[in-house]
């Protein structure tokens, strides 16, 4: 009997047909007669675990295979050679496993670690991301090659999952924790298995790779909380990690059993060869002058700079041009010092990137291009905002945040809104004057339900804002009516009991009030249309469509704001037009005309436009680049320069976000910021052939120690507690003890009422009833409210606030409620932003991270994720000098400041 896999059709000798073996078709068909027996075997069926191991692996291979070539790290006809000095822990036999200078090889001898895992170390622009990425695309085709040989489970190669340790909170999440989440949030589209996620198996069987980028990023204390959270992780929990050498070393800290490899600098008979071997036949000449210059002054100024890939690139790509003369980073006299030649590489890539093409005389319109003076300024701003910001990612949606749109996209949206609500209603009271049909006054409620929409929609928005938390103001993902109910699905996971009441709560008070004050109460027909079409069907809605994409890893920028687009016109289309619809309908239902219906419609619409596609994510980005454009700060087509810049190198694109290709180009951009030094001396000669990677590399994270700006070089730094008025300060060296004042209701309110103070003059100008005395009190109302606000907050008595720091701990006092934490029971002190009621606060305030079993404060003090709250301090994340020095001098080195 035959027992090979597939189908066989079984006869006597003499009457067999046919017979088919090792099959992999789905149907056969037998034509003619069959005589005898027939036997079918059916090839056993595939694990579910497997096949999601092999989706997610074919995902991640068309992923970061594209990105590799857009990084340009192909096999070329002269790769670079970036040289890494390997150390691997005993339980490797390095003469079988490292073989070879290939790439290839070290993937083989990482998969046959025991525990998988390596420690990549470098220094900036050595290609430690750029192992990374490519190391990501070795594994995943090496695990669909094992899945085409028929090796499956654990004895398949893991498949690799890159990720930026900035999304891991490893003071509070676990290791694995965070693995599952992030892959369950960048591959949603895994089948499903019965009863888990299939993220969380691959991830407990150890089926899952996670290579690591950017701890050199994170500030000490979290760089700290990272390995020590992968220590304890299990070991079957393989991992790469990466970080620069400098900041890996100081951490004082290993990461245990783990094997590492290191960057070496590029040597200059390398980087001459592969500048020789890639240079055009009319510019080989010219780089013939700067080989020579690199094997004469092999410690001068140009071959210490081209120490380094990216200034290779850098150098290559800058004088590709046929008009270009490369021998000109020869020239001593203008180039004396390695700062000199990077600083002169980074600002002659811009012009060359953009450089005019040729193009035939014939053709009427020449292609386009950017000029090269305007898109470096335009570089140049997003290398400020960057900057400013504390970040390395530009986000499209983030671009409201530059001061410039910040002051003027915000009173444009202002002015939409009234704009849209002046020409509406005067639209209304047209037709009710011309047409009106309704049995009470039209006047009645010219305002009713325009300002019922504008609640409906603020409701909705709100509601949305608790069921997804602070991630509704990202842009959302792609609406797809077919798939409603795995979005449903996908928004109830999003949601906790708490999350879920305050979203219900949103949504039921508006709607009593709303029901109550336009009568539908009393009639159930309209009470049950409105309840519906207002807000049953716009919150199921929403509940689709407003669940946030992930900006880490979606496919890319631009199908994050067509995703955004659609949504918002979705919103316009579908949202808005339910809610209309359901007071038109109450309308009628109550006694109304068709005309009154109609109208009541159309004003309950454009209010729920208002806040709800007005204030979207994408349309206040289409506000704020118009603005940006206006002022030159940034082209109109943002987007398509973008891609521009990204296809020529100078950007990254990682996920749905643009990374300049390098920090080093952005601190360059930026005006600050100076590279450091490699080592001249010889590396210590390892023990097999080094590595050798091609190509360019990408961009490398800042330091936490490094000349990053804080939040407080933006604005003044707050001052000692002693020069506030109302406070006391006493400091000895025994004892900080700082007491005070504050008022319990804060003063924030004037710039509300200010505009809702503008809105009542618009209207007051748009009627001309400028002599009547009644027409005055929608103006004055505003102000005299505003000024019983303040009288309310001087008249109520104040807050008593103590905090007394000393050598036992920390006490501290909020009016009645008081708390104290010794420091035997704290593990960190550090600044926090103040966390009361699920919802974050606009104010900063010093937090203490207890040791497991501490007791813990009342309520009030606690934070989220794990702190607790030592007192509110400020509006940004500073403390006054004098505060500072106090837990610097008690805290016995747990201040993270």
């Amino acid at each position: 009997m035959d027992n090979q896999r597939g189908l066989n059709v079984w006869q006597s000798p003499s009457e067999v047909h046919n017979i088919v073996r090792d099959s992999t078709v789905e149907y056969l068909i037998q034509v003619g007669h069959v005589h005898g027996t027939l036997m079918v075997n059916l090839p056993p069926s595939r694990d579910p675990t497997d096949t999601a191991a092999e989706e997610l692996a074919r995902a991640v291979r068309a992923r970061w295979s594209a990105e590799a070539a857009a990084w340009e790290l192909g096999d070329t006809d002269a790769p670079l050679a970036v040289r890494w000095l390997a150390r691997w822990t005993p339980s490797v036999n390095t003469r079988a496993a490292v073989r070879s200078d290939r790439l290839g090889d070290v993937v083989d001898t990482l998969c046959r670690l025991d525990p998988r895992r390596l420690v990549v170390l470098g220094g900036p622009g050595s290609g430690k991301s750029t192992l990374l990425a490519m190391t990501v695309v070795r594994l995943a085709e090496r695990h669909l090659g094992d899945v085409t040989r028929g090796v499956r489970g654990d004895r398949a190669t893991p498949v690799p999952v890159l990720l930026s340790l900035e999304s891991w909170d490893a003071e509070t999440v676990a290791f694995r924790d965070w693995l599952v989440e992030r892959v369950q949030e960048d591959h949603p589209g895994l089948p499903r298995l019965e009863g888990e996620h299939p993220a969380r198996r691959l991830v407990r069987d150890g089926r899952v790779l996670a290579v690591l980028d950017g701890l050199d990023e994170l500030p000490g204390h979290r760089r700290a909380a990272v390995v020590r959270q992968l220590n304890s992780a299990p070991r079957e929990s393989g991992f790469v990690l990466a970080s620069r050498t400098d900041e890996y070393r100081a951490l004082g800290l290993r990461v245990a059993g783990a094997s590492d490899i290191e960057a070496l600098p590029v040597a200059p008979r390398d980087a001459a060869r592969h500048l020789l071997l890639t240079s055009s036949d009319a510019l080989h000449e010219r780089w013939g002058q700067v080989a020579e210059d690199l094997a004469d002054h092999p410690e001068g100024p140009l071959a210490r700079a081209l120490a380094t890939p990216l200034m290779i690139w850098l150098a290559r790509r800058a004088y590709s041009g046929p008009y270009t003369d490369p021998a000109n980073l020869t020239d001593r006299t203008r180039l004396p010092t390695r700062e000199a030649v990077e600083n002169h590489l980074m600002d002659a890539v811009i012009p060359a990137v953009f450089a005019p093409l040729a193009h035939d005389t014939e053709r009427l319109h020449a292609p386009g291009r950017w000029n090269a003076v305007r898109a470096r300024g335009w570089l140049t701003f997003l290398a400020h905002e960057l900057d400013r910001r504390r970040t390395t990612e530009f986000s499209w949606w983030r671009l409201n945040r530059a001061r410039a749109a910040r002051f003027l996209a915000v009173p444009t949206l202002f002015a939409i809104c009234v704009a849209l609500a002046e020409s509406v209603l005067a639209l209304t009271r047209w037709a009710q004057d011309t047409y009106g049909d309704s049995v009470l006054p039209a006047r009645i409620f010219e305002h009713l339900y325009l300002t019922g929409g504008f609640i409906q929609g603020m409701g909705l928005m709100m509601a949305t804002l608790f069921w997804f938390g602070d991630r509704f103001w990202q842009p959302r993902r792609r609406a797809n009516p077919f798939k409603a109910g795995a979005a449903l699905r996908a928004a109830s996971r999003a949601v906790s009991a708490r999350r879920g009441l305050a979203a219900a709560a949103v949504l039921v008070v508006p709607t009593v009030l709303l029901l109550l004050l336009r009568g539908s109460a009393y009639h159930a027909d309209a009470f049950i249309a409105e309840t519906l079409l207002d807000f049953v069907l716009p919150a199921l809605v929403m509940a689709v469509i407003a669940a946030p994409s992930d900006d880490v890893d979606a496919a890319t920028p631009d199908d994050l704001l067509a995703d955004e687009r659609r949504t918002a016109l979705i919103t316009l289309c579908v949202v808005a037009p339910l809610i209309g619809l359901g007071a038109g309908v109450n309308r009628l239902l109550s006694g109304g005309g068709p005309v009154t219906a109609l109208t009541a419609s159309v004003e309950c619409f454009t209010g729920a436009v208002m806040v709800l596609v007005v204030l979207s994510p994408w349309f206040v980005w289409v506000v704020s680049k118009a603005w940006l454009a206006v002022l030159g700060r940034v082209p109109w087509s943002l987007m398509e320069f973008l891609r521009d810049a990204y296809r020529q190198g100078l950007l990254q694109r990682y996920g749905g976000v643009y990374r300049f290709r390098h920090l080093r180009l952005q601190e360059h951009l930026a005006g600050r910021g100076r590279p450091v030094e490699p080592t001249s001396a010889a590396p210590v000669a390892p023990r097999h052939q080094p590595l050798v990677v091609t190509g360019p590399q990408p961009r490398q994270l800042p330091p936490a120690a490094g000349p990053l700006p804080s939040f407080s070089d933006m604005l003044d730094d707050p001052p000692p507690m002693h020069e506030l008025r109302g406070y006391t300060v006493s400091s000895t060296e025994q004892a900080y003890v700082m007491t005070g004042r504050d008022r319990r209701l804060p003063l924030g309110h004037w710039v509300w009422c200010g505009m809702f103070m503008i809105v009542a003059l618009l209207r007051l100008a748009a009627s001309g009833n400028w002599d009547t005395p009644t027409s005055w009190i929608s103006v004055l109302f505003w102000p005299v409210f505003a000024l019983l606000i303040n009288i309310v907050a001087f008249l109520l008595p104040r807050t008593t606030l103590e905090l007394r720091v000393d050598t036992q701990g920390i006490t501290t006092r909020m009016g009645r409620h008081r708390a104290a934490y010794a420091w035997y029971d704290v593990l960190a002190v550090r600044v926090r932003q103040v966390h009361v009621r699920g919802r974050n606060q606009r104010v900063h305030g010093p937090h203490v991270r207890l040791r497991p079993g501490a007791p813990e404060p009342k309520r009030v003090f606690h934070g989220r994720d794990g702190w607790y709250l030592v007192l509110p301090m400020h509006v940004r994340p500073v403390l006054p000098p004098d505060v500072a020095d106090a837990f610097v001098r008690f805290s016995g080195g747990r201040w993270q400041g």
